[in-house]
């Protein structure tokens, strides 16, 4: 069994968080990936969300792929990966928050500001529909005040 001490090494990014979508990617081999939300980050650093590969990275799954569902807390000790994320069974990563050894060795962290992906999409949608009625506010107002004189 892996000592805390040597996990705690290993990893890039240790986060507590919630599992905003657990899924199975068709590829092959295929894949289960994790959207992250990260609540409190132990060590290096992430932004808010962060995708997360749980396994298999090749061939069949197998028992150290890492497990969870969507909605579910857990603390994830993470490697880079390009610009993502990796992280299985035997990493440390483990349902629910740190537990006392944990935060013996890590401290109490530091809360990160959670902005999910739906939340920007949102305000985007509605900068959008805003600057069309603008648009075509500015368009009518024009044409209307370019009429030739009688």
């Amino acid at each position: 069994m892996p000592v805390l001490a040597d996990q705690i090494a290993r990893a890039d990014v240790i986060a507590y968080g919630s599992v905003a979508s657990a899924a199975q990617l068709l590829s092959f081999p295929p894949r289960s990936v994790l959207r992250f939300r990260i609540e409190r980050l132990y060590k290096g650093e992430a932004s808010g969300e962060v995708q997360v590969s749980a396994g298999p990275s090749e061939g069949a799954a197998t028992s150290v792929d890492y497990h969870a569902e969507d909605g579910t807390k857990h603390t994830l000790y993470l490697r880079r990966v390009g610009a993502s994320f990796a992280t299985d069974d035997c990493s440390g990563s483990h349902s629910g928050p740190p537990s006392a050894a944990e935060t013996r060795l890590l401290g109490e962290g530091r809360a990160v500001a959670v902005v999910a992906a739906t939340d920007w999409s949102l305000a985007a949608a509605g900068v959008a529909a805003l600057s069309l009625v603008v648009a075509l506010g500015v368009l009518v107002w024009r044409r209307r005040s370019i009429r030739p004189p009688r």
